[in-house]
């Protein structure tokens, strides 16, 4: 029986982020690579789906590559469970992600749900190619075709000087 785990958590960052502007100071230098381990890890053999407690609120340096899809009905799905669960008094916050952008970390790319207030800026800032600060928060993981799929929502950025 595959087990769903929830873990209690609080809307804090929303919060302040409404009341005073977004709270840089609460995001950690981190690589794409740790938040994803770190939230692979916490997905137990029984989970199908993991549902964050600790957000692990994470500054990563990326190089923006200009393109975008829309999010994977799979994340979509995974969105709305999250917030219908963990973040049900905030109405239309999962609506915030209908897109998907794909970064590069090194070598790697990794397509993220991308808040959309955010993006309106990227055609005027940003040019494939640039190297910008994202700022994430890790909402869990689910298990799809035998793999674990990280659930990692970019809310803001910061380009980086040339």
């Amino acid at each position: 029986m595959q087990v769903i785990r929830a873990i209690a958590m609080s809307a804090l960052l929303c919060a302040t982020a409404l009341a005073q502007g977004f709270p840089w100071e609460i995001f950690k230098p981190r690589t794409l690579k740790e938040v994803l381990s770190i939230t692979t890890k916490a997905v137990r053999p029984d989970d199908s789906m993991f549902l964050a407690q600790n957000q692990l609120e994470s500054k990563v340096e990326v190089v923006f590559t200009g393109k975008s899809r829309p999010i994977t009905d799979a994340r979509k799905s995974f969105v709305h469970t999250w917030v219908g669960m963990l973040r049900s008094d905030q109405k239309g916050y999962a609506e915030l992600y209908e897109r998907e952008y794909l970064y590069k970390e090194g070598e790697a790319e990794h397509w993220l749900p991308t808040s959309k207030p955010i993006t309106k800026y990227f055609d005027k800032e940003l040019k494939p190619g640039d190297k910008m600060d994202i700022y994430l928060i890790s909402i869990g993981a689910y298990r799809s075709e035998g793999r674990i799929d990280c659930v990692l929502l970019v809310e803001e950025f910061q380009k980086k000087p040339a």
